[in-house]
């Protein structure tokens, strides 16, 4: 199979992922699919297709900008300098000691991957704001009734 444009080759995906400590499970879920996806990413068998090509590409730049080497598709593409495994730098620098700007980048740095709606969309969350709202003073009133009208004869 052909090299994906812009993507680096199928190994160095697998470990750019593994460097920085992340699980199928969680690029699946960044990318919305499946870690079995991901894995076929990885092993060369199939490649992300549209937009996701376009954001597992810039998550593999980042990740490969942020280790040292160079992004994917630039002269060379070879390490810059050498950046120990994740584990060795685990167990020299303390989970709360770690600076934040050491954290991978975002799957999708631009926003959201396009195919991955929202499960409730704002209109319907005002909707239902409302009607929860109108539903409580109906239940005061109802209530204000009860406690202050007499008791019929």
């Amino acid at each position: 199979m052909r090299r994906a444009a812009g993507l680096p080759e199928p190994g160095e995906r697998r470990r750019l992922r593994e460097q920085w400590g992340l699980t199928t499970r969680q690029v699946a879920m960044g990318f919305g699919v499946t870690p079995a996806t991901v894995r076929s990413w990885e092993c060369g068998r199939t490649a992300p297709r549209g937009s996701r090509r376009e954001a597992y590409r810039r998550f593999l730049a980042g990740l490969a900008q942020h280790t040292g080497v160079e992004a994917p598709g630039s002269p060379g593409g070879r390490p810059a300098v050498h950046v120990p495994p994740k584990s060795a730098a685990r167990r020299a620098v303390p989970a709360k000691a770690r600076p934040q700007e050491a954290a991978p980048p975002s799957p999708a740095p631009a926003g959201r991957v396009v195919g991955r709606a929202d499960p409730v969309p704002p209109g319907r969350v005002r909707r239902l704001r409302v009607l929860g709202a109108a539903a409580c003073a109906w239940s005061i009133a109802a209530l204000w009734v009860i406690l202050t009208c007499p008791p019929p004869l």
